[in-house]
């Protein structure tokens, strides 16, 4: 390894407790990658060539998998790119199947399904070798150490981050040193190495600057605003996830400007900034029913309610649970339904 090994990562999508608040946000995990990370990361355009009622299939179907992704639909993302994957493979349309096998690596790591993810992403960046496609090699790459990594493969992780970075250079792309650079960050972090993922994210973000990628400037900022908060530095976190509201915000980046958010909100309720708190999480609310996006909506009820139970208010945040339950019913998802019911209960009881 030319670089440095690291230890064990283990950072799942899991409801983010808020230190010292009481009270808890989702919020994705950086290495647990979603497929609109993947967008994000992916600049590849689908119509490369191939043409017809097939083609127009597939592409339709990559699409709306993303669409269905958004909504926090994963299960049905996944047929719609299992579909779209098998369409792009009768048309031998290389480029097409290795971005399919690419959503699919990410949701099956999302889904805990880590065999097949790990067989997608490998799928995908042999195709890119193949094709000599380095940039899509160094897409490849990272997504797949990022999967390795959340599985403890952690020499294998930064192999694959350092021999992404080793592309990126040669091939003199900013994004995909960016991209390098942040996950040997993620890496760092996920062990304690605050100084290590510190150096990374700075030359990260210089790199997403330079490719003039707003996207993955944004990613990196809100990594430096989860390194600080976990090292208890909630001045420093609230200024990086504050420029990454801002400038997710101006992109339409939604993605990062839900995490940008649900990070400044743990930090604004540990050091007692409530009023700024509220505001955020009604702007959360807000830009998610803009979207009509239901999961990202189920998400800032619960939050709000959360929020308000904190507070002490308590018929708000009955209000906000009630309408939060409404939303997973809808969603069909019985399991965060049955949370919430058990937090009217509970609330009923004081």
């Amino acid at each position: 390894m030319n670089r440095w090994v690291m230890g064990i990562l283990s950072q799942p999508v899991i409801l983010s407790a808020i230190v010292g608040a009481g009270m808890s946000i989702a919020l994705l995990s950086p290495l647990a990658a979603s497929a609109t990370e993947l967008n994000q990361q992916l600049n590849v355009r689908v119509n490369n060539g191939t043409q017809g009622a097939s083609r127009n299939e597939a592409d339709r179907l990559l699409q709306l998998g993303k669409d269905q992704e958004l909504d926090g639909s994963l299960a049905d993302a996944v047929q719609s790119w299992q579909q779209a994957l098998k369409l792009y493979q009768a048309l031998v349309d290389r480029p097409g199947e290795a971005l399919a096998y690419g959503y699919l690596g990410l949701a099956y790591s999302r889904l805990g399904r880590s065999n097949e993810a790990e067989d997608a992403l490998r799928r995908q960046l042999a195709i890119a070798r193949d094709e000599q496609d380095f940039q899509g090699q160094v897409y490849a790459l990272n997504s797949l150490g990022r999967v390795l990594a959340k599985r403890g493969g952690i020499q294998s992780a930064a192999a694959l981050f350092n021999e992404a970075l080793t592309i990126a250079t040669n091939i003199k792309s900013a994004d995909g040193a960016a991209l390098s650079h942040d996950s040997l960050g993620l890496l760092a972090s996920s062990l304690g190495n605050t100084s290590r993922a510190m150096e990374e994210y700075t030359i990260a973000l210089a790199e997403a600057r330079r490719a003039s990628s707003p996207k993955r400037e944004a990613t990196t900022l809100n990594n430096i605003g989860a390194l600080y908060q976990s090292a208890g530095n909630y001045r420093d976190s609230m200024r990086y996830y504050g420029l990454a509201v801002k400038l997710a915000d101006i992109n339409r980046d939604r993605p990062n400007q839900f995490r940008a958010i649900d990070g400044m909100v743990a930090a604004l309720t540990t050091t007692g900034g409530y009023q700024q708190s509220l505001e955020l999480l009604n702007q959360r609310l807000q830009v998610a029913q803009m979207l009509e996006n239901d999961r990202q909506e189920l998400i800032s009820l619960q939050a709000l309610g959360q929020f308000y139970e904190k507070l002490g208010d308590v018929p708000k945040a009955q209000q906000r649970y009630q309408q939060a339950i409404e939303l997973a019913r809808n969603l069909d998802d019985t399991q965060q339904e049955g949370i919430l019911q058990e937090r009217l209960v509970s609330l009923k009881r004081k």
